[in-house]
């Protein structure tokens, strides 16, 4: 064996050494990537023969996982594509089906809305007659015996929403104190909150009967402004 044939022959021995001493590293690399827990001595030599350090075991395992993931998360796309084709479709479809029937919507709901729009322009002119035909009105005795009721009926109606108001008080504090003479366990105190609610009683009694004719003077006025308003509403 000639020198350049020697030389050679050692060259590639030495890149197959090289490739297997790699290969053992990557194994070990993969291994503690697995879990496994190799042999110190192992691990030892082939650092040695990798020329590697334990930092840089732990990176490339750190890495190898970090890679093992990613390739996880490429391969998981795959079994789907067929799927989200078909979901494409469907939302195409659906979508398609939506739009004709938005369409079909609006057409149906374009005159509703156009003969609304008409009708509320109508009733504003209507109001706005109204508003000058009861402001022009001439008749002197008529628009006095108008402005006398509507204060009539402020007064009455003010006088109704006090009562209701006074009412839902007094009803109010009678349960709140038939409560609390329920839940007192001392007798004194017990015919003290039921005498608070007899009294509270019987002055929700009153203001009832009070407010019956209160209520009924307030319909007989609103009754009695709008017949004269239908009068001051005539031309």
């Amino acid at each position: 064996m000639n020198l350049t044939s020697l030389l050679e022959t050692i060259t590639n021995r030495q890149r197959q050494r090289r490739i297997t001493k790699w290969s053992d590293y990557r194994r070990l690399v993969a291994s503690i990537c697995d879990g496994k827990e190799p042999d110190a001595d192992k691990i030892a030599t082939v650092l040695a023969d990798n020329e590697r350090t334990l930092d840089e075991l732990r990176h490339d395992a750190e890495l190898l996982a970090r890679r093992r993931s990613l390739r996880d998360e490429y391969d998981a796309i795959a079994p789907l594509e067929s799927e989200a084709a078909k979901l494409a479709k469907q939302i195409d479809t659906a979508e398609q089906t939506l739009e004709a029937l938005t369409a079909k919507h609006e057409a149906e709901m374009s005159p509703l809305y156009i003969r609304r729009t008409e009708i509320n322009t109508i009733r504003k002119r209507a109001s706005q007659a109204r508003m000058e035909l009861r402001n022009t009105c001439e008749d002197r005795e008529l628009v006095a015996e108008y402005d006398s009721v509507v204060e009539e009926l402020s007064a009455a109606d003010h006088t109704r929403a006090s009562l209701a108001e006074e009412m839902d008080k007094r009803e109010s504090w009678a349960r709140q104190d038939r409560e609390k003479a329920k839940a007192t366990p001392f007798t004194n105190e017990a015919n003290r909150y039921k005498e608070q609610a007899e009294t509270h009683e019987a002055i929700l009694a009153d203001l009832r009967a009070k407010y019956e004719p209160a209520e009924n003077t307030v319909s007989v006025l609103q009754e009695r402004l709008s017949e004269i308003e239908d009068r001051l509403l005539e031309p």
